[in-house]
């Protein structure tokens, strides 16, 4: 970094310009002839100084736009995006008037704190050279200066900057609360130089799941954009990454894992070998569940905390190719809750309808590792009523509308009766882990022109 400023640099130019000119005077003279009476050499150099003032008076066209936006009235701070933009650009311009030492100084002291608002400068090595609020981070690299869980901060600014201007937005302290808050950040190569600044705003907390789940994936997505593939499948895979239950699962473009620091061993398989509890193609379904503009997907999997099965809240996007997500755990219905186990059971089957469609989903509830205990889902298309999915192969192809138990009771036509919003049936069946006739209640719900149904023996 020199201390030497462009309008220094202009200054000498217009000074060595000014000093040629009048050395050339005795060439200027000849050539309107030594004996004019009218032109004397004091008149030329009267005339040479005259041009000289008014072509340094005279304002470029870019020279009259700066003057123009400086004298243009500051944007509110009710306006934050407006004014970081205005802060960042009048610290510019204090370089330009003042030099490189002067706006070190200036912006190193807290005379330049406005509210929140805050310059941060780098230099050509991505150093912090001023930063009045936190001292500690001057001669710090981009690389060293990270924000909670590690996350490189000071990389995506630096990415994120260009001559014209880029923004990053990510989580860091606000020294004015002594709180984690969002930081939105404006950042300016110039000179070689990169003018920063942001103002913070308070994020969703982590009692809002679904909100702090939506701005966590945020993050992946914005340091994606700013520092790239490798780096941004780097940080992710690195225990540093998990914030208590929130971390990221990163999937390529074949389906295959890249990332997943809570679970290092999915990492290179593909999303048909990512199972959960009973089989359930959990990596299949949240690939199929990626949307760009984001999809929740619920589940049941191992929460690498606890090491218990719990239900899964994952929101999923689809980026540039990739897909990015991550959830929140959540102690579902125990077993020994029957009726909500089992109305959580099938609310799993038409999730996965959902997302992975009727063959696949046919088809894995055709298999015993399915089933779960005395659950186990069966499937009845509207269309024929006829069953269409059921571990039990004997089934397939029935009309559980001719079914009846041994009261007598057709009980398959009040399960083709059932709704959206789902029903009870209970009869008499045979419970094929004892062998015994005994009652069985069934949920089931009408989705899709599929019933969907399970339940439990006593």
């Amino acid at each position: 970094m020199g201390s030497v400023t462009n309008v220094t640099i202009k200054r000498a130019l217009a000074a060595i310009a000014t000093a040629a000119l009048l050395l050339l005077l005795p060439t200027v003279l000849a050539a309107c002839g030594s004996t004019d009476p009218g032109l004397s050499r004091s008149d030329v150099e009267e005339i040479v100084r005259a041009q000289m003032a008014a072509a340094s008076a005279a304002p470029s066209p870019a020279t009259a736009a700066t003057r123009e936006a400086r004298e243009a009235p500051a944007p509110h701070r009710t306006a934050p995006v407006e004014y970081t933009q205005h802060f960042v650009s009048s610290a510019i311009e204090y370089y330009e008037a003042n030099g490189l030492r002067a706006t070190l100084d200036f912006y190193n002291s807290l005379e330049s704190v406005d509210g929140q608002w805050y310059l941060f400068i780098y230099d050509e090595d991505d150093v912090i050279v001023a930063h009045a609020t936190l001292p500690a981070l001057v001669g710090m690299s981009a690389s060293e200066i990270r924000g909670p869980n590690d996350y490189p901060t000071s990389l995506g600014i630096v990415a994120a900057a260009s001559p014209d201007g880029g923004w990053f937005d990510y989580t860091y302290l606000n020294p004015a609360r002594g709180v984690i808050e969002e930081k939105h950040v404006w950042a300016v190569r110039h000179d070689g130089l990169i003018f920063a600044s942001g103002w913070y705003e308070v994020g969703p907390r982590k009692s809002d799941q679904p909100a702090y789940t939506q701005a966590f994936v945020e993050k992946a997505l914005n340091l994606y954009d700013a520092i790239g593939r490798e780096a941004t499948v780097e940080y992710y895979n690195r225990q540093e990454s998990i914030d208590g239950q929130w971390y990221m699962f990163i999937w390529d473009e074949n389906d295959m894992m890249l990332a997943h620091a809570a679970n290092p061993s999915l990492v290179g398989r593909h999303a048909s070998e990512v199972l959960g509890p009973n089989n359930y193609p959990a990596g299949e379904a949240t690939v199929a569940a990626a949307e760009e503009t984001g999809n929740w997907f619920s589940y049941t999997y191992t929460n690498p905390d606890s090491g218990g099965v719990e239900a899964k809240h994952s929101w999923i996007v689809e980026h540039d190719g990739l897909i990015f997500g991550s959830g929140w755990y959540e102690a579902g219905p125990r077993k020994s809750d029957q009726p909500a186990y089992t109305q959580a059971f099938v609310e799993r089957a038409l999730n996965l309808y959902d997302v992975l469609g009727r063959e696949a989903t046919v088809e894995y509830y055709k298999t015993k590792e399915s089933i779960d205990g005395p659950w186990y889902v069966f499937i009845i298309g509207m269309e024929d009523g006829l069953t269409i999915a059921h571990h039990n192969p004997a089934i397939i192809g029935r009309n559980p509308s001719l079914r009846i138990d041994s009261t007598g009771y057709f009980y398959g036509d009040d399960l083709l009766a059932t709704t959206e919003s789902g029903r009870w049936v209970s009869y008499t069946f045979d419970n094929p882990a004892t062998g015994q006739e005994e009652v069985k209640h069934t949920w089931a719900v009408l989705h899709d022109g599929l019933i969907f149904c399970s339940g439990w023996y006593e």
